[in-house]
């Protein structure tokens, strides 16, 4: 179902205010190098910090995948020994 909701021409005009002064002070705070290189620091050591966590993150499934397979290996194994019995 559609949402025929219209904004309010007032709403509209505030959040593009808002949009536009926000792109503008990015721009004024960018446009000076000692600045740009903050961001490009701050944002390398974010991405190596996000980086950091995903790898351990996908280490860990790894292992939990490895230790449910023995498991189930194990289970695998006992009903076999089961059904000679």
């Amino acid at each position: 179902m559609a949402n025929n909701k219209r904004m309010n021409p007032v709403e509209a005009g505030a959040i593009g205010a808002v949009a536009g002064a926000a792109v503008g002070a990015a721009a004024v705070i960018l446009s000076e190098e000692k600045n740009r290189e903050a961001v490009k620091k701050e944002g390398k050591k974010i991405y190596n910090e996000v980086k950091g966590k995903v790898e351990d993150m996908a280490s860990g499934v790894k292992g939990k995948a490895e230790e449910v397979t023995t498991q189930g290996e194990k289970k695998v194994e006992e009903v076999k020994e089961d059904l000679k019995k």
